[in-house]
């Protein structure tokens, strides 16, 4: 009985581990709006726009490049193999001090 127990056990645990396997954000991939349906993925968040926060303060970048790298490695840590709707803007100091800076948004989800 003992050893049902700890093989069930064992057999939890992996399953449950397996799911926790990390996403890098090079393993991010941008999609544009119609090169996947709703059906083909699960939505993990909205970036940058679903807090109070966002009201007051997005973070900005130095350059476009940043910006998405940082969307990126948001939509990793949060389990998300995608990114979908991105949006990229040059703010002219409305949300930062001082030069220009790159602020983005976007969808990151999980494709099936």
């Amino acid at each position: 009985m003992r050893k049902i127990a700890e093989a069930v056990g064992a057999a939890v645990l992996a399953g449950i581990c397996a799911g926790c396997a990390t996403i890098e954000a090079r393993d991010v991939k941008i999609y544009e709006p119609t090169q996947l349906s709703e059906k083909q993925y699960d939505a993990v968040g909205r970036l940058w726009v679903e807090t109070w926060r966002a009201r007051t303060w997005v973070p900005t970048y130095t350059s476009r490049d940043d910006a998405v790298a940082a969307l990126q490695d948001k939509a990793a840590a949060l389990g998300a193999n995608g990114l979908i709707n991105v949006g990229c803007y040059a703010d002219p100091g409305l949300f930062s001090i001082g030069d220009p800076a790159f602020l983005c948004y976007g969808k990151a989800i999980k494709v099936r």
